[in-house]
Parts: C-alpha cells; sequence; structure tokens
C-alpha cells in the first residue's frame, strides 16, 4: 500500500493554528462588542421632588431665566447645561462638553412634556425646566447615593459582559474540543476492535481525512487489515492441521479398541498411550470447536430455559461422572432467572469453568446468580489461591495455562478460550477476577433475550 503523505496546506498542526488564532480573534471582538452594546445605558426617571423644590423659585423670574446660558451657576453646584429659546437667532445652546459627549441626550430631554434626570459620567442632568416656552436643562454633581447607585449599575453591566465573553468563549472551546476528539474516540474505537482479535474489525467509522489524523487512521486500517489476516490465516491453519489429524487419530484409537487385550490393562505403557491418545483427541475437538465459534460457522439455537434448573442439572451430572465432587460442587441462591438463550452452548461455558475450577482447586466451587434488568450473571467462585493480577488477561487466550507444574492435569489450555468465545457468540461476555476473600471468580453475563 502507497503510503499518503500529509500536504501541508491540510497539516492539523496549521489548522490547529489557525483555529486558535481564530478563536482568540473572536474572543477579543466579542469582549469589544459587548462592552459597546452592554455599555450601562441611563435611563430617564422623573425628577425628584425635593429637587423641583430647590430649583423652581430660582426658575421662576423671567428676567432671571432668559439671563440663564449654558455654563452659568445658579445656587450652589447647579448649572446651566442647555438653552432652548423661542426668540432670537441662536434658539438651542449647550455646554460644549455636554454637547459632544451627550448631545442626544440633552436633545432628548428638551423634549420631555415633564421634568426629568438622569446621571451623566459624574454629574446628574435634569430638565426641562420651561418658562413662557423657554426651556433650559441644569447639571450638578452626583450626590453619595446616586453615585453608588450608578457604580452598582456599572459593576452589575461589567459582570453580564464578563458572563457572556465566558459562556461564549466555554462554547467555542467546546465546540473546538468536540472537533478535536471525535476522530481521535473514533480510533479508540477501532483500537479496541483491533484488540479484541476480530476477524472482520468495524473500521467504518474511522475519520477520512487529508490531515496527520487521517493518516494514523490510514495506518491503523492497514496494520488492522494486516492483522486480520495473519490471525485468518492462523486460524485457517490449525483449524486445517486439526481437521486432517482428526481422522487419523479417529482410525487410531479404533485401533487401539480392536488390538486391546486383557493383558494391556496392566500394561502402564499401553494405558499412557491411551491416554495420550484421547487427550490428542481432545485437543483436535477443541480446536475445530474454536475455529467454528470464531469463523461464524454455528447456529444458534435459542429457546426459554430456567438458568437454576440448568446448573442443577449440570451439577448433578458431574456429580454422576465424579461422585467425589458432590461435596464440592454448591449451588447458592434461588432467584435464578428464565432467560433465552442456547441450552447447548450456555452449558458449555459453564462446564468448562466448573471443571476448570475443580481441576485447579481441592475446595469447594460455588455457582451463584447476580439479576440485572436487562442481563444476568453467572458467578463461578473457587476458593483456592487466585491468580496472579498480571495474568489474569491471559487466562481467555488458547494454549494457556498458568501453572506450569500442572499442564498435565490441567487439560490443554482451550477450554477457557473456547468458552470466552462461546460467550461472545451468546451476545455476552466472560471475565476473570481475583476474589477478595481468596480464589478466582470467573463472571459469564448473558442478556435475558
Amino acid at each position: 500500500m502507497k503510503t499518503q503523505r500529509t500536504r501541508w496546506y491540510r497539516s492539523l498542526t496549521l489548522r490547529l493554528l489557525l483555529v486558535f488564532w481564530a478563536l482568540l480573534s473572536v474572543t477579543a471582538a466579542s469582549g469589544y462588542l459587548l462592552a459597546i452594546w452592554n455599555k450601562p445605558k441611563a435611563e430617564l426617571s422623573p425628577l425628584k421632588p425635593e429637587i423641583y423644590q430647590t430649583l423652581q423659585p430660582l426658575l421662576s423670574d423671567a428676567l432671571t431665566f432668559h439671563s440663564l446660558q449654558p455654563g452659568r451657576l445658579i445656587a450652589g453646584d447647579y448649572r446651566v447645561a442647555a438653552q432652548l429659546s423661542n426668540t432670537g437667532s441662536e434658539k438651542l445652546l449647550m455646554d460644549e462638553l455636554l454637547r459632544i459627549k451627550h448631545g442626544s441626550t440633552l436633545l432628548r430631554m428638551l423634549g420631555q412634556e415633564q421634568p426629568q434626570q438622569i446621571p451623566l459620567d459624574e454629574r446628574l442632568l435634569m430638565g426641562p425646566f420651561e418658562l413662557n416656552g423657554n426651556k433650559i436643562l441644569v447639571t450638578r454633581p452626583l450626590g453619595p447615593e446616586e453615585y453608588v447607585d450608578k457604580e452598582q449599575l456599572e459593576q452589575e453591566s461589567m459582570q453580564a459582559r464578563a458572563l457572556t465573553v465566558i459562556i461564549g468563549s466555554g462554547v467555542l472551546a467546546i465546540l473546538l474540543g468536540i472537533w478535536l476528539i471525535r476522530p481521535i474516540r473514533r480510533m479508540i474505537l477501532g483500537m479496541r476492535e483491533v484488540a479484541k482479535g476480530s476477524a472482520k474489525p468495524d473500521l467504518k467509522r474511522l475519520p477520512k481525512r487529508g490531515d496527520e489524523v487521517g493518516e494514523l487512521a490510514r495506518a491503523l486500517s492497514q496494520t488492522a487489515l494486516d492483522l486480520a489476516k495473519s490471525r485468518d490465516a492462523q486460524r485457517r491453519l490449525l483449524s486445517d492441521v486439526s481437521h486432517e489429524l482428526r481422522s487419523p487419530m479417529a482410525r487410531m484409537q479404533v485401533a487401539l479398541d480392536l488390538t486391546e487385550t486383557e493383558e494391556h490393562h496392566g500394561d502402564p505403557n499401553w494405558q499412557q498411550l491411551r491416554r495420550d491418545t484421547e487427550r490428542l483427541s481432545v485437543i483436535i475437538e477443541r480446536i475445530l470447536s474454536l475455529s467454528r465459534l470464531e469463523n461464524g460457522l454455528i447456529e444458534l439455537n435459542k429457546e426459554a430455559l430456567d438458568s437454576g434448573e440448568l446448573v442443577q442439572q449440570l451439577i448433578n451430572d458431574m456429580c454422576y461422572q465424579k461422585p467425589e465432587v458432590e461435596e464440592r460442587l454448591v449451588k447458592l441462591g434461588d432467584a435464578w432467572p428464565e432467560i433465552e438463550t442456547d441450552a447447548e452452548l450456555f452449558r458449555l461455558v459453564l462446564e468448562n469453568i466448573v471443571r476448570n475450577a475443580l481441576h485447579y482447586t481441592e475446595d469447594k466451587v460455588e455457582l451463584s446468580c447476580e439479576v440485572g434488568r436487562d442481563n444476568m450473571c453467572v458467578i463461578i467462585r473457587d476458593h483456592g489461591p487466585g491468580v496472579e493480577e498480571s495474568t489474569l488477561v491471559k487466562l481467555f487466550e488458547p494454549f494457556y495455562r498458568g501453572d506450569p507444574a500442572r499442564h498435565h492435569k490441567a487439560g490443554v489450555g482451550l477450554g477457557l478460550a473456547l468458552s470466552q468465545r462461546t460467550a461472545v457468540v451468546l451476545g455476552g461476555s466472560l471475565t476473570a477476577k481475583n476474589h477478595p476473600e481468596g480464589g478466582l471468580e470467573v463472571v459469564l453475563e448473558l442478556p435475558k433475550r
């Protein structure tokens, strides 16, 4: 497969730089625009009676009223801010500084029917005060309470701006995170499919991009295909060899049966030959069964069954074959549910696990059940020494046996591997862990339906 290199203009590094630059620019622009949009805007409010009572006597004299010009001090801190006259060449006069900064507000105030007030910067604008068709606006410094109210308004506005910027930046950051993480999560799911050892891993959702992420996805896809081909070839070889050995082994067993005499019963060499032949036959049968499971050649025959009755029947059958295990096999609890599954495969999994536990321990083997809403768990626990944590994940590998000193007694190392594949075929899973109080605990989880 030809390696496709990432072009510089499709580089993830370039994209990240552009995205971060855009994010910073948008954040800065948002802060600037929000500072303008959310600038505290004071509203007009009716003039306080005490202010009106203070100014009314001073502004009731027509001669004095007509002589008032913008900037003139009336009394105390009260100054004229604007004058609208119905006579003369200049009908509208304003304080120059106020006209530049708040000209529109002054015009709006002059158009009011009743006297109003509004804070502007550090001053309070009041009016209009009208006499004989002439109007004036008056201003004075803000009082302590008025200044506190203004500061509180600005602080609330600033908090609103900050909150808006934080929320906006957070949304952008979340979108950026999703854009970055989504293809990586897809690759993680794809790697898990490959790690499961699936013959046909589902890699359709891997990202198809032209940057480094896409290059990594293509490399992962090719690696998965190569691994799948290698595993498939290995399984096919093992299956073919086992199939070819099946017929000669069957003929050998028949020949041993036909040639066996009374003298052979006491011959240890003959008995060892028979045991080895039977053991080799078991290995071949299990390899073929494992191959059929992995290649999907076994069809499920689902039926409704009582899981408790099936477990009890399994215990009865094993005790009949080996009466010495009767005291060691214990079924716990009565709340075993009715499930819909393949009875033969269900029993195959349980039997392999129980036999494995009986091989490795001399203590009790307990079978219990936990029932969920849509699934059930059969828990097989022995009271032996348990297994090292580092080897737990290897228990379900074909031909793996944890105790080298007990290889011959423990079987061929295919029972748990066959059980795990069977559990997957049944739509469930098989896991193992050490029990806190000692011993190994194998959990078979299956759907109820």
